[in-house]
């Protein structure tokens, strides 16, 4: 199986034909060649393992610490990638820090606002968003800084936040920092893969809830939303006065066969008006240390107050030189990666459908770099709720966002096993919220080197657990 599944990785990796969300470079993509397209990541070292060990990193450093693990075979927690970062962006960094100093930056002067246009230029030429320009466009420190800010301007204290769940942990972190509370629709699951419960979205639409949050792409379901979808979750929010966040920072991460619809090109500019979105290049370029991002809104009473809020005086010179140099120079890098990711995702579907019974998965990702693994199989068989109900018994750490003891879930015993036994750090999916119960993320933004020695890891201490 590895030799058959290694050559169509090679074969699919590199400039396929509608691997990319870097729409409409789907075109131009297909007239490269079957030559130049005949390795992945060709002139770029994504097939090379990358050590990250040593670098202070989170994925790595503190999952090797935290999970107290003797040895690791791969990080595979928090949403980074482990490739070395587009050349442009390193060059832009080295040419900057040559000027040694590092005073404010003034967001108005040419270097910032260059920045802005790149962003308005790359958002039109990739997904036809024709709505952003210089008074719509701000910059903020992050996506999940700048969501806790339109939290602030929006959502009074002791409001609600509406979430399509399991979603991503940091909305509840900025969600419970801001002194408000998640409300959560479960969404539902058949054929596959998860939808949402249009009836049951509504009937979560209460007085108090003033601000949903939506997930485009959807982390860490892989979802990517329809445009009829998009439009319904917007007809109802509208409706009921419910103003839309938009995180559409996983969009360049589309796997074949699919499209992602920006919020902000829905074709009711009703619907637009009430709404903001968030995105960075952070995640298409991993450098989320830079601490850069961007908002817009067609909405200009939405904006002022989302501005009034945000102090870009906070955000990294450094970021701004260096996502401005990745939107400007870095997007055959971008083409390369996403082709790469796309096989991974091929690879790692097909392989725990054939190898690891005990976990189950469902259609491959239609976006994002993460896989969704159900994992109460082996929760059973490790009895995971038994040893988390023995360790809540036992004095905890105190939880900064809920006041009181942090409580230990089976998926928190589940992800010491990994790192025990597999040597391999996951995230425990009761972190997603409502739903995540016997659930794990994989992050697969890694070379594939690392990735199948991952899964082989995994494989064999399952194989070893069927036979204890």
């Amino acid at each position: 199986m590895e030799t058959r599944n290694r050559r169509a990785f090679l074969a699919n990796a590199g400039l396929g034909a509608g691997v990319l969300a870097l729409a409409p470079l789907a075109a131009q993509i297909a007239k490269v060649s079957a030559a130049k397209a005949a390795t992945p990541g060709e002139g770029y070292a994504f097939d090379t393992p990358y050590n990250r060990l040593g670098s202070d990193c989170v994925k790595w450093d503190q999952a090797k610490r935290d999970l107290h693990m003797s040895r690791i075979v791969a990080g595979m927690g928090i949403a980074d990638m482990d490739f070395r970062c587009a050349p442009v962006i390193t060059a832009a960094l080295r040419k900057r820090i040559q000027h040694a100093n590092w005073g404010y930056i003034d967001m108005d002067s040419p270097g910032p606002r260059a920045f802005i246009q790149a962003i308005i230029d790359w958002n039109e030429k990739h997904y036809g968003i024709k709505v952003m320009n210089h008074e719509n466009v701000g910059v903020t420190t992050g996506v999940d800084g700048g969501i806790k800010t339109a939290l602030r301007a929006f959502a009074p204290p002791g409001s609600k936040v509406l979430l399509t769940t399991p979603i991503y942990d940091g909305f509840y972190e900025v969600i419970r920092g801001s002194r408000l509370s998640p409300n959560e629709c479960l969404m539902t699951w058949g054929k596959g893969r998860y939808e949402i419960d249009w009836d049951e979205f509504e009937r979560h639409m209460t007085p108090d809830t003033k601000v949903s949050i939506l997930c485009n792409p959807h982390n860490p379901s892989g979802r990517v939303w329809s445009k009829e979808e998009l439009t319904r979750y917007g007809e109802l929010c509208l409706k009921h006065n419910i103003i839309v966040i938009a995180d559409e920072i996983h969009c360049d991460f589309i796997s074949r066969g699919n499209t992602y619809i920006p919020f902000s090109t829905l074709d009711d500019k009703a619907i637009v008006n009430n709404s903001i979105t968030f995105k960075s290049g952070s995640k298409t370029f991993s450098v989320p240390a830079m601490k850069c991002a961007w908002f817009f809104t067609t909405n200009p009473k939405l904006y002022n107050e989302l501005s009034f809020w945000n102090y870009d005086a906070d955000v990294s010179t450094l970021g701004i030189v260096a996502e401005h140099a990745a939107l400007s120079g870095g997007e055959q890098w971008a083409r390369q990666c996403v082709a790469y990711i796309d096989n991974n995702h091929d690879f790692c579907n097909e392989y725990i459908k054939a190898n690891i019974p005990l976990i189950s998965v469902g259609q491959k990702p239609e976006g994002t770099y993460l896989v969704w693994l159900e994992v109460s199989a082996i929760a059973d068989r490790i009895g995971a709720q038994r040893l988390a109900d023995v360790e809540n018994r036992k004095p905890q750490h105190f939880d900064i966002l809920t006041g009181g003891p942090a409580k230990v879930t089976a998926e928190t015993i589940l992800g010491q096993w990994f790192a025990k036994n597999a040597y391999v750090a996951l995230q425990p999916g009761t972190i997603y919220g409502l739903g995540g119960q016997n659930h794990m993320r994989m992050n697969i933004a890694t070379a594939y080197p690392v990735l199948k020695a991952a899964l082989d890891s995994i494989a064999s201490a399952l194989k070893n657990l069927g036979q204890n």
